[in-house]
């Protein structure tokens, strides 16, 4: 290369001289670019050096008149592989990662099991149409896990089939299934089929582990619209039925912008893994990617109680609570400076007249810090300490202004399923 600029010397009179060294298989090429008349070009040999990249406006800036609107070149050279590069197998894709088939094979696992459901529908003896939706076979005896609003009445209307559904398989064969048994309150129902083949079926994942922004998919038949597939990412983990407006006893949802319409209620929400995460239940009709699941966990729990008891027991206390943190704890004590000194707890701002919590002696204000001997910070904690204990008595210990404490004795009652 020095004997080349050498030479490249003896042009300065005449024109500018711009070299070029290209570095490829240990060859390169010098050009002359200043004088676009002259036809002179020297091939020299180069060794290569391996694994160097640079710009040419950063290593030679003096070779880069303005004048000439070049554009900026790349210098590289690569080194040969070696045989054992060669023979080595790509890496594997990691575990969780999104794929270009990740969304297709997680709705692989699954799809077999989604079911069409159908059920007549009647009003003071005539027929006025059919309740259409989803639903999972999630156990090889026939069980399906589905919505209770699509096989149950909910607005007066009576089912004129006597609670027989018609169940419809991805693969095009048709049963009749019976509800065995159905819970308003969170919205799932259990059908029962009987099949002399064998029935695909779907795994149930889990709900806990899930953060806002996990990619899920949604399946289902809309409009009667079987095998259809939409998909989507988590956008709340914790959406409060009080935030819907819905009344009633507390529940809590996921939050998802897959699209569902009618006819997805009862259909499983999956994960990546093909694992069922949830149970679509409903959408904001005024809005899009608004659509909501009820968590498997949830469901779980639920299919439980129908295995054991028959019905869904839940406890009642008959108070209405908020989670507190450090910012509410502040902002509460800038309010009232008598506020109790707490980090963390249970704020009970109301009290149902008449109710089990009323006659234990709770008071609006108080802040529940034990429950059942364990320190709680939180309503799912509350509510996962008492289980179904309905008819128990329960030790609460509970902060006031001050900062007294109290310890009360709540004996929960069994919830009307209409609240």
């Amino acid at each position: 290369m020095r004997h080349i600029l050498r030479k490249c010397s003896l042009f300065k009179d005449k024109s500018f001289i711009r070299l070029v060294a290209l570095a490829a298989a240990g060859s390169g090429i010098a050009y002359d670019l200043g004088n676009r008349n002259s036809d002179w070009s020297s091939r020299v040999s180069i060794r290569a050096v391996p694994h160097y990249t640079f710009s040419s406006n950063s290593l030679f800036p003096s070779l880069a008149p303005s004048g000439y609107g070049n554009p900026p070149l790349s210098f590289s050279s690569i080194s040969s592989a070696s045989s054992a590069d060669v023979n080595k197998e790509p890496p594997k894709p990691c575990c969780g990662c999104l794929r270009r088939d990740s969304i297709a094979n997680a709705a692989a696992k699954v799809g077999p099991a989604v079911v069409n459901l159908s059920v007549p529908k009647g009003f003071h003896g005539m027929t006025v149409g059919k309740s259409i939706g989803s639903g999972t076979i999630i156990d090889g005896d026939g069980t399906i896990l589905t919505c209770a609003h699509v096989v149950v009445d909910f607005q007066g209307f009576t089912s004129s089939s006597k609670g027989k559904v018609d169940v419809t398989l991805q693969d095009g064969r048709s049963f009749e299934g019976t509800v065995v048994n159905a819970d308003l309150h969170s919205d799932i129902a259990i059908v029962k089929i009987n099949s002399k083949t064998p029935l695909p079926t779907a795994k149930l994942g889990s709900s806990s582990s899930l953060r806002p922004g996990d990619w899920v998919v949604a399946l289902g038949c809309p409009l009667s619209l079987q095998n259809t597939i939409t998909a989507g990412i988590v956008s709340c983990v914790d959406r409060k039925s009080s935030d819907l407006g819905l009344g009633g006893m507390r529940r809590e949802y996921l939050q998802t912008d897959c699209a569902i319409n009618a006819g997805n209620s009862g259909g499983p929400l999956v994960n990546i893994d093909g694992e069922v995460i949830g149970v679509n239940i409903m959408k904001v009709l005024a809005a899009d990617g608004l659509s909501f699941s009820v968590p498997i966990d949830s469901v779980s729990k639920i299919i439980e109680h129908f295995k054991t008891k028959g019905r869904v027991v839940r406890p009642w206390l008959g108070l209405k609570m908020l989670d507190l943190n450090d910012m509410i704890v502040a902002q509460l004590k800038e309010k009232d400076v008598l506020f109790p000194d707490v980090t963390k707890g249970v704020l009970v701002p109301m009290v149902s007249p008449g109710s089990p919590a009323e006659r234990a002696g709770f008071h609006p204000g108080d802040v529940v810090v034990e429950f059942e001997g364990k320190p709680v910070g939180s309503i799912k904690e509350v509510i996962e300490i008492m289980g179904d204990k309905v008819g128990k008595p329960i030790k609460v210990v509970v902060k006031r202004t001050r900062n007294t404490s109290a310890t009360l004795t709540v004996i929960p009652e069994e919830a009307n399923p209409d609240m």
